[in-house]
C-alpha cells in the first residue's frame, strides 16, 4: 500500500514539475514575444516632437460687413482654443470621465494596461478606458484605430514619449482640439456649437459633462438621435465628479436635474448663410485674392474672411423680391431676377440677388453666371463713346429710317420700339426716349470698335460682336459686369475693380490680405466731364424719358433701361449719388415675359433696392476722401481726339441721300454723308426696344 502511494506521489511530483515547466516556458515565450514586439514598436516610434510643428486642419470662417458669420468651410470642422480659454468645467470632467490619474502619471496608467492585455488575452478586446488621455491622444496623432498587443504597446511608448515633450496642459489642449464629438465636430469648441450654439468658454458642469460623455462613442450617444443614452452618459460624468470632489453634493443634486436644451448654431446647421453671395466668394477666392490665397487653405488652415456684404440689407432685399416675383409671377410670366447693388467711389459690393431663391436643385447663380442680352441699357456705352467722339449733348440727330449695308451686301434697318420716328431732337431727347434708330447712327459714326473698346475699359468681360447690332444690346453679358461697367459713370469716369473680399486674417490673426486694388484710382478711363454730361443724359430718362418708375422723392437717380424686343430679358441700369444697381429679369428657359419692359417691374425694383440701401446702409466713411481724390485728377484724360473729324457712313431713306446738321461742342457743321461699307451681323433680336 505503501508503495502504491510512493508511486502516486512521484506522478503528481512530476506532473506538477512538468506543469512548472510549461508555465516557465509559456512566460519566457510571452515575455519574448512582448519584448520582441516593445522592441520592434520602438523602431517604428514616430518624432512626438515634430507636432509642434505641425498645422492641424481648421475650419475657416467669412464675416459680413457687420461682423455677423455668414459661412464656414472645413474638411474637418474644428476651431483651436488654446487651453486658457476651455474653462475649468470641460478640463475637470474629462480628468474625471477619462483619466482620473492624468495629473499624476507619466502618460501611462500601469494598471490600466495590465487590465487591457489581460482583456485581450481571455477575451480578445479591450475594456473600454483602459487608455489615458495622453495614449488616446497618440492613438489620434499616430495610430489607426485597430485593436492589437502590437498598437497597445505602441500607445503606450509614444505616450511616454509625448509626456517628455510637453506639459500636461499642453497635452490637454492638443487633446481637446483633435478628439471627435460626433455630429461632424472636432474639438472641443466645434462640439459646443454644435450642441449648446455657444462657446466652450460659456460650458457650464452639466453641459460640460454631457460633451465630455459623448467621448467613448459619439454616435452611440448623440443626444439629438438617442438623448437618453446621452444623458446617461452625462449622470456618470457627474458622479465621477463628484466621487473625486471636483464638485460637492448639493452641486450635484442640482446639477443632474439640469435642464438640457440642445440647440445648433443657425451656421452649424446651414454652413452658409446668403449663399448668393458667400457662395460666389467662395468660388473665386482665390481670382478674388489676387492669386495669393488658395481654395485649399480656405478649407483648412482657419482663416477669417471679411467680405462687403451687408448682412441686414441683404436679407431685406431678398425678402423684397420674393415678395415682388410672387406678386408679379402670374401677371408677367416672371420667375426669375438678378440684382447688383455697389456702393459709389469703394467699389464695395454689399448686396447681391442670384435668383428667386437659391436651393439645392437650383444653385444657378445668376448675378454672375446667366449672360443675357442688355437690351438699351447698352446705349450708355454708344453715348458715352459718341461724347468723347465730337458729340454733344446738345447734337442734333434725326431719328428716322436708316439702312446700313453690310459686308455682305444685306441691308440691316433698325427700328424704334413704339414703330414711330420722330425726326429731328436732341441727344438728350434721343437718350431719353430710348430712340433705337438714333443709337445705331451714333454707333456707325463713331464706329463701332471704339464702342466696344470703351465698354470694355469700363467693366464689361464678356465678348461683344463688332456689329452695328451690339449697339442695342445683341451681345450677352452677365448684371455684374453691368453694374461694374454703370458704376463708372457714378465714379465720376473713375474705373473701380468691384470688391467683394476686404481682407483676410491667418488663424493667428495677422493680415494675409487686403483689398487695395482701387487704393491708387489711376484707372480714369471717362474724362471727368464726359461722365457729367451721361450722368445729365441719363438722370433725364428717369426725371422725364422711359424710367420715371425709378423715381425716389428727394434722391438724384440716374439711370437707363433695356428691354429685348423679344420680351425675354428686362432690365434697369442706374445709380444715385451713393449706390449703383442693376436689375434683371426674365426665365431661365429663355420664355418671353408678358409685356414687362425694363421701365416697369425692373425700375421698379431698382426703385425698392435704392430704398432698402438708404435705409439699411451707412456709406463708407472714405467715399469723401475718394471723391476729392478723383476730382484732383480730373486733369488726366483719355488720350482721345475730342476734336471732330469723322467720316459718316452711307445711310439711306426712301432712296435718297440725306444731309444732316449736327451740333458738336456748340460749333454748327454740315456733312454729306459719304459712302462706307459697314460690317454688321442680323441678328433675330436685333430690334432691341426701350
Amino acid at each position: 500500500m505503501s508503495k502504491f502511494l510512493v508511486f502516486i506521489y512521484n506522478v503528481f511530483v512530476n506532473f506538477v514539475k512538468f506543469l512548472i515547466l510549461l508555465v516557465l516556458l509559456a512566460l519566457f515565450f510571452a515575455v519574448s514575444f512582448v519584448v520582441g514586439v516593445i522592441m520592434e514598436a520602438k523602431k517604428e516610434l514616430p518624432d512626438v516632437s515634430s507636432i509642434r510643428n505641425r498645422v492641424p486642419v481648421m475650419t475657416s470662417e467669412i464675416f459680413a460687413s457687420d461682423g455677423t458669420k455668414v459661412a464656414k468651410l472645413f474638411v474637418e470642422n474644428r476651431y483651436w482654443v488654446s487651453i486658457k480659454d476651455i474653462p475649468i468645467t470641460v478640463k475637470n470632467c474629462l480628468v474625471a470621465a477619462e483619466d482620473e490619474r492624468f495629473y499624476y502619471h507619466k502618460g501611462v496608467d500601469i494598471i490600466a494596461v495590465i487590465r487591457g492585455i489581460i482583456s485581450i488575452l481571455m477575451n480578445k478586446e479591450i475594456t473600454q478606458g483602459s487608455s489615458t488621455i495622453t495614449q488616446q491622444l497618440a492613438r489620434i496623432l499616430f495610430l489607426s484605430p485597430e485593436v492589437s498587443i502590437k498598437r497597445k504597446i505602441k500607445e503606450a511608448l509614444i505616450a511616454n514619449e509625448l509626456e517628455k515633450y510637453f506639459s500636461k496642459d499642453e497635452l490637454m489642449e492638443l487633446y481637446l482640439n483633435l478628439v471627435y464629438f460626433g455630429e461632424g465636430a472636432y474639438g472641443i469648441e466645434a462640439a459646443s456649437r454644435v450642441y449648446f450654439a455657444k462657446s466652450s468658454k460659456d460650458l457650464n458642469y452639466p453641459e460640460a459633462a454631457l460633451v465630455i460623455g459623448l467621448l467613448p462613442a459619439p454616435s452611440s450617444y448623440n443626444p439629438y438621435i438617442n438623448f437618453k443614452a446621452a444623458k446617461e452618459r452625462q449622470l456618470y460624468v457627474l458622479r465621477k465628479l463628484l466621487e473625486l470632489n471636483y464638485i460637492s453634493k448639493q452641486q450635484y443634486d442640482e446639477y443632474i436635474n439640469y435642464p438640457i436644451t440642445l440647440k445648433k448654431e443657425k451656421l452649424e446647421e446651414q454652413n452658409i448663410l446668403f449663399p448668393y453671395y458667400t457662395t460666389f466668394v467662395i468660388q473665386n477666392f482665390q481670382k478674388l485674392t489676387n492669386n495669393k490665397i488658395n481654395y485649399e487653405d480656405l478649407k483648412t488652415q482657419g482663416l477669417k474672411v471679411y467680405i462687403a456684404l451687408d448682412p441686414k440689407l441683404q436679407e431685406a432685399i431678398e425678402k423684397m423680391v420674393k415678395k415682388e416675383i410672387d406678386k408679379n409671377r402670374d401677371l408677367y410670366n416672371v420667375h426669375q431676377v438678378a440684382i447688383v447693388l455697389i456702393e459709389n467711389y469703394t467699389g464695395r459690393v454689399i448686396s447681391v440677388i442670384g435668383g428667386y431663391e437659391y436651393r439645392i436643385n437650383d444653385q444657378f447663380n445668376r448675378f454672375y453666371q446667366a449672360f443675357r442680352q442688355p437690351g438699351s441699357t447698352f446705349k450708355i456705352f454708344v453715348y458715352t463713346a459718341a461724347l468723347m467722339n465730337g458729340f454733344d449733348i446738345n447734337s442734333v440727330v434725326v431719328d428716322r429710317i436708316y439702312t446700313y449695308i453690310g459686308s455682305d451686301g444685306k441691308p440691316y434697318s433698325p427700328v424704334n420700339w413704339d414703330g414711330k420716328y420722330w425726326g429731328t431732337l436732341t441727344l438728350v431727347d434721343a437718350f431719353a426716349f430710348s430712340r433705337n434708330t438714333v443709337a445705331v447712327y451714333l454707333a456707325n459714326s463713331v464706329g463701332i470698335n471704339k464702342v466696344i473698346e470703351l465698354a470694355y475699359k469700363m467693366g464689361i468681360k464678356s465678348k461683344l460682336e463688332p456689329y452695328l447690332s451690339t449697339a442695342l444690346g445683341a451681345s450677352v453679358v452677365s448684371p455684374l459686369e453691368m453694374a461694374v461697367a454703370v458704376s463708372t459713370i457714378a465714379n465720376n469716369g473713375q474705373y473701380i475693380e468691384p470688391v467683394f473680399i476686404e481682407k483676410v486674417l491667418d488663424k493667428y490673426g495677422g493680415i494675409i490680405f487686403i483689398n487695395s486694388n482701387n487704393s491708387k484710382l489711376e484707372n480714369q478711363v471717362i474724362p471727368y466731364d464726359i461722365a457729367q454730361k451721361m450722368k445729365y443724359l441719363m438722370k433725364q430718362v428717369v426725371d422725364r424719358g422711359t424710367g420715371t418708375n425709378a423715381k425716389i422723392p428727394g434722391i438724384d437717380v440716374y439711370g437707363k433701361t433695356g428691354t429685348t424686343s423679344d420680351h425675354r430679358d428686362a432690365w434697369f441700369v442706374g445709380f444715385t449719388d451713393d449706390f449703383t444697381c442693376v436689375v434683371w429679369v426674365g426665365n431661365d428657359d429663355y420664355s418671353k415675359l408678358n409685356q414687362v419692359y425694363g421701365a416697369t417691374l425692373p425700375a421698379l425694383l431698382f426703385k425698392y433696392t435704392i430704398e432698402l440701401a438708404y435705409k439699411y446702409h451707412k456709406p463708407s466713411d472714405k467715399i469723401k476722401n475718394i471723391k476729392s481724390k478723383i476730382l484732383k485728377k480730373t486733369a488726366t484724360t483719355l488720350d482721345t481726339n475730342r476734336n471732330v473729324n469723322n467720316t459718316f457712313n452711307e445711310v439711306t431713306y426712301n432712296n435718297k441721300t440725306y444731309e444732316n446738321k449736327q451740333t458738336f461742342n456748340t460749333e454748327t457743321t454740315e456733312k454729306t454723308l459719304n459712302t462706307t461699307t459697314v460690317d454688321y451681323n442680323t441678328f433675330p433680336w436685333e430690334n432691341t426696344t426701350n
